[in-house]
């Protein structure tokens, strides 16, 4: 079981995303780029309050091609999709605590980018955030969510 936030970790989600979205009959065939922005909020030990851990998932005809954190936005790189949001929230959702939906929809995770082409691609989004929530065993090296301050 991988660490949260590691190298392997990254690759482990990779895996899980690839292997779910192959079970899917219909996936788009277009690319695209999303980055995550994971904003230190006093709760989570993994990201320092007032920091952020940048993040860039690269999807091709449906599969992920890579999973990386960056340092900081890459103005040669084009994203379609932003999602930023505390940290404590995302590790709830990686934690499967958190559902990401609601986080969406009642604005703790902002996203920006074409939403009318997420609708579209629902069961693929769905298949996407099940991999992140639920795909990998992970440890928590510093504590799991939730945390001792009620965020979770």
């Amino acid at each position: 079981m991988p660490d949260v936030y590691t190298m392997e970790w990254y690759e482990a989600v990779q895996e899980a995303i690839n292997a779910a979205v192959a079970k899917l009959a219909d996936v788009p065939s277009d690319a695209f780029t999303i980055a995550v922005e994971i904003e230190g909020d006093g709760a989570s030990p993994y990201v320092a309050g007032g920091a952020v851990r940048r993040f860039l998932i690269r999807l091709e005809g449906g599969q992920c091609v890579w999973y990386r954190e960056v340092e900081a936005d890459d103005p040669s790189v084009r994203l379609d999709y932003r999602f930023t949001g505390p940290a404590s929230t995302f590790d709830g959702i990686a934690a499967g605590l958190v559902d990401p939906i609601d986080a969406a929809l009642t604005g703790t995770i902002r996203v920006r980018g074409d939403m009318r082409f997420l609708m579209r691609q629902a069961e693929m989004v769905q298949v996407l955030l099940e991999a992140y929530a639920k795909g990998v065993e992970t440890t928590w090296p510093q504590g799991r969510p939730p945390y001792s301050n009620g965020s979770s």
